[in-house]
């Protein structure tokens, strides 16, 4: 398998790992949770995106544990991505090869005591670094949005607590008044009463979502770059993301900008007040 070759097997094979986790009624935390495989080298194998996975060796050890949990051939998986055998040399090729010295050969070949040092300090930096990706849990995700609003108060300067830090909090003036957390900043978003809250996101990389409108999950499942979604809830609307960086959210026609970084498992909590 040539280079070239490479990110088109590996979407192939990240189509049928995903396949057979939905098959299996698995999300992709439930695999990221089992395997202890970080949730953005989980969406990057699905969606074939080789520019956010590490080296081939430790490509090859997710794909191994990922299949086998999704009952697949983990191993049969694995071969596919391994490199073409070179090709037979042609009678030609051969006889210029053989008309070399044997000096010269001998000076090409390395020792064996060479390469047992090379195998063996190759085999222990796999093995030290296989184990510290797979002690990684991802990014930690961010505090959930802390939403408080009040009709009959007046604004007041948000409150935070020294001993132990909590989300600002805005008081709302109005009824109909939004307040949430985007990026550790409050933001008051004014109503009619009644309005419905409406999220609309751009994808931006390939990106798992979840939605949740008023305590049902609305929507769960992997999400194509470039491409544009619209929810609404009348009282509360979560969303949830593996990949913060590759989504870009609007709230009632305000901004909110990307969720997080490329790769955090982040989720946002909107709040209707009452």
């Amino acid at each position: 398998m040539t280079a070239d070759n490479l990110p088109s097997t590996l979407q192939a094979i990240g189509d049928l790992l995903s396949k057979g986790r939905q098959a299996k009624g698995l999300s992709l935390e439930d695999v990221a949770e089992t395997t202890r495989i970080p949730m953005r080298y989980l969406v990057a194998i699905e969606s074939g995106n080789v520019a956010h996975l590490p080296e081939p060796v430790y490509v090859r050890a997710f794909i191994r544990k990922f299949g086998d949990l999704v009952d697949l051939d983990g191993q049969s998986l694995v071969k596919d991505l391994q490199p073409d055998p070179a090709p037979t040399p042609t009678p030609v090729a051969q006889a210029r090869v053989a008309s070399k010295s044997m000096d010269s050969k001998e000076a090409l070949i390395p020792r064996p005591y060479q390469l047992y040092l090379f195998y063996g300090a190759l085999v222990i930096v796999g093995v030290v670094g296989l184990s510290y990706l797979q002690r990684q849990t991802g990014s930690s995700e961010p505090d959930n949005t802390v939403i408080a609003t009040n009709k009959n108060s007046t604004p007041s300067t948000p409150a935070v607590t020294t001993a132990v830090p909590v989300v600002p909090v805005a008081k709302a003036s109005t009824p109909g008044t939004i307040v949430l957390r985007n990026n550790g900043t409050a933001i008051a978003t004014t109503l009619p009463p009644g309005t419905p809250l409406q999220v609309n996101m751009n994808v931006e990389e390939p990106s798992w979502v979840r939605i949740t409108t008023d305590g049902q999950v609305a929507f769960e499942g992997d999400l194509r770059q470039g491409t544009k979604h619209s929810w609404q809830a009348k009282q509360l609307l979560k969303v949830r993301t593996g990949n913060a960086g590759g989504v870009m959210i609007t709230l009632n026609n305000q901004p909110l900008g990307k969720m997080g970084k490329s790769g955090q498992v982040v989720e946002r909590e909107f709040r209707q007040a009452k």
